[in-house]
């Protein structure tokens, strides 16, 4: 059976992938050692799956559906820079979220809940609201990159999350290539 790299995220908006997009090409001269993420590819990951056989994937589709009758569309914005698992360290550069963060916590869990129901494992680490721009690959020569990020004031419009969607990954020398393989909506009954 054919495996397919696999996780489950809030995508952004176009125009929120653009803003952030201006964003990483002004971070970008700061730091040579650092892989920014393209703005195609930018979003909230909920659960990271790895490689899963192919036939599992309408199961969890129909584990998600069952779930998230229960969640209702609520509302993000973006907001806050900082690094993973800090500052002075930096693995991750990422974008924070504000909002209905309990909202967001109740998805993830409603997530988490539908990958067990359909055989997964439990998650390997918790769930953390954030949005990844970079990963730093060597983290030599930072101290620019990590001022600005402090002194950055990132804030652009709030945005409705009223989906998940499931993202096959396919990596290459390129980077990695996100393609939708399911969309599941919030707040609907299994058989709208």
């Amino acid at each position: 059976m054919a495996k397919v790299r696999t996780f489950i995220a809030v995508e952004l908006p176009d125009h929120l992938k653009r803003e952030t997009d201006k964003l990483i090409v002004g971070l970008k001269p700061l730091a040579d050692g650092v892989r920014w993420v393209k703005a195609a590819n930018l979003h909230f990951t909920l659960r990271f799956l790895g490689d899963i056989e192919h036939d599992s994937i309408s199961i969890l589709e129909d584990n998600l559906k069952g779930n998230l009758v229960d969640v209702k569309p609520f509302s993000l914005k973006l907001s806050g820079l900082g690094c993973f698992p800090n500052m002075r360290r930096p693995r991750v550069v990422w974008v924070g979220a504000d909002g209905d963060l309990d909202e967001l916590k109740k998805l993830a869990r409603s997530v988490e809940s539908a990958c067990r129901n359909s055989g997964f494992e439990k998650a390997d680490k918790p769930f953390s609201a954030h949005l990844t721009i970079g990963r730093v690959k060597y983290p030599k020569g930072l101290d620019q990159l990590t001022t600005s990020l402090q002194n950055t004031e990132f804030e652009p419009e709030q945005f409705q999350v009223d989906e998940v969607v499931v993202f096959k990954s396919d990596l290459s020398p390129r980077g990695p290539t996100y393609t939708p393989l399911a969309k599941v909506g919030l707040g609907q009954a299994a058989n709208e």
